[in-house]
């Protein structure tokens, strides 16, 4: 099992298992064994008690005591929630963003959505081409209790989404999605604080819809 290379082992540990319960590696209801995890990334129960505890403060786990932990469950009103903070939050941030941001990193970013369009069967690509555009629509807000709070909104609707839709999206789904992406990309090269907002809540509102329509939500 690859571990990504980060500051400390437990730094390590956790972005290994908070990947794998966004990816739904580690499925809703499914629990984690501190034993078995040790034993998988070759190292002490330490660290992964640790880790477990951090994703659980995420509300991505409950630890169970003596056990491990359980992976929450993904719920209709947890999406709704979700994506209604994200709204809030990521819109607001949006305008620092058409204030701030460089035509060169914009331009980039264009780089890479049309490459997106090119090849939309690469998920793994257009998964950072969505991370990266998110990523900079914070990136000039300066208040860090809203960049914590965004953060782990991103990895809860992240998790959310590929849990609904069941892994990799549909080839259609990344192009419309990317064209939104270029939207955003379009009104902040403009450097229009109103337009970004507005272009950012479509896009938000247009995700939540994607996502509400997914069977797993239909007995709710």
């Amino acid at each position: 099992m690859g571990i990504k290379v980060f500051q400390s082992l437990g730094d390590q540990v956790f972005e290994t298992l908070k990947e794998k319960i966004v990816n739904n590696e580690y499925k809703p209801g499914e629990l984690m064994q501190i034993d078995k995890l040790a034993s998988e990334l070759g190292v002490s129960t330490t660290p992964v008690r640790e880790a477990l505890l951090r994703l659980e403060s995420m509300g991505l786990v409950c630890i169970e005591r003596n056990k491990g932990a359980v992976v929450t469950q993904v719920s209709k009103k947890l999406a709704q929630y979700t994506w209604e903070f994200r709204r809030l939050l990521e819109a607001h941030t949006s305008r620092d963003a058409a204030i701030h941001c460089s035509d060169a990193e914009l331009e980039a970013l264009e780089s890479t959505l049309q490459t997106v369009l090119a090849h939309p069967s690469d998920f793994e690509l257009y998964k950072k081409s969505d991370l990266a555009i998110h990523a900079l629509l914070s990136k000039y807000t300066e208040n860090y209790l809203i960049i914590n709070s965004l953060n782990n909104l991103s990895i809860n609707a992240r998790r959310i989404r590929y849990f609904a839709e069941e892994g990799p999206f549909l080839e259609e789904v990344i192009v419309s999605v990317t064209y939104e992406h270029l939207s955003i990309i379009e009104a902040l090269k403009n450097h229009n604080p109103d337009l970004v907002e507005q272009r950012v809540k479509i896009h938000l509102e247009n995700a939540e819809k994607r996502t509400m329509k997914s069977p797993f939500f239909d007995n709710e």
